[in-house]
């Protein structure tokens, strides 16, 4: 059995209390930062919903608005403290992990990120308010709606995070090529019939009622698709060229 170069097992109970260790690391920051951005959340919170959303946001108990707040402070304390997680575990797997496994993580996680706040801030910035533009438009036909607060700020989080993991498209397909599960000749090839899907699983998944937004969707997925043959195209030229095309 192959062990890690400068592996060394070690008992079961100092593994635990290491995990347990970097979990409150983990931890304690995530708690600090809720609490320090629940003291300003009311102010923060008023100014995402009227940049996002610019219409009147309504309450309707007190601890409604309170959950919102604690909830809005929570998740910006997790966009903070999860590259803090991520740093952790690596440094807990990370003995056990041989070298190219250990470039592999150093590599792909930054790149992860780097998409999931670009989805993340295309959704924010352009998605959002052309979704809740539109909804407004559209629900005002037949009656006045009345923006709940929580719910919209859950709406806002939904589509955030969902362009934020439609952005981890490009890793998904260069995986694939990288396995060998699919071919890039074959993708190249089939650009009519993979642009059909990607429009149709745009407008089936896209959070508004009106088909401008399923385009929006259907044209970030056809780039993030274009961009990942792009990158993989270079990498595959640049291992024959160094004489191993596999």
């Amino acid at each position: 059995m192959t062990t890690v170069p400068g592996d060394e097992e070690q008992p079961l109970v100092e593994h635990i209390e290491e995990l347990r260790s970097r979990m409150i690391i983990v931890a304690v920051p995530i708690v600090v930062i809720t609490l320090v951005v629940f003291a300003f959340s009311g102010r923060l919170l008023k100014s995402m919903l009227e940049s996002a959303v610019p219409v009147p946001m309504y309450v309707y108990s007190p601890l409604e608005l309170i959950t919102t707040e604690l909830t809005f402070s929570l998740v910006c304390a997790l966009f903070i403290g999860i590259p803090l997680m991520m740093y952790e575990v690596f440094m807990f797997v990370g003995k056990g992990l041989y070298t190219n496994e250990k470039k592999f993580f150093i590599t792909i996680v930054p790149v992860s990120f780097i998409l999931f706040f670009s989805g993340a801030a295309l959704a924010y910035f352009i998605v959002v308010p052309i979704v809740f533009k539109s909804a407004m438009l559209y629900s005002m036909d037949v009656a006045i709606p009345q923006n709940r607060a929580i719910a919209t700020f859950y709406s806002i989080l939904t589509m955030v995070v969902g362009f934020g993991i439609i952005f981890q498209f490009p890793l998904l397909i260069m995986a694939a090529l990288k396995m060998k599960l699919l071919n890039l000749e074959t993708l190249q090839g089939q650009r009519k019939i993979i642009y059909g899907a990607l429009l149709a699983a745009a407008l089936f998944l896209s959070p508004g009622p009106d088909m401008l937004s399923g385009l929006i969707v259907a044209a970030v997925l056809v780039i993030l698709f274009e961009g990942s043959l792009l990158v993989s195209r270079y990498f595959l030229i640049n291992r024959i060229k160094k004489g191993n095309p596999g």
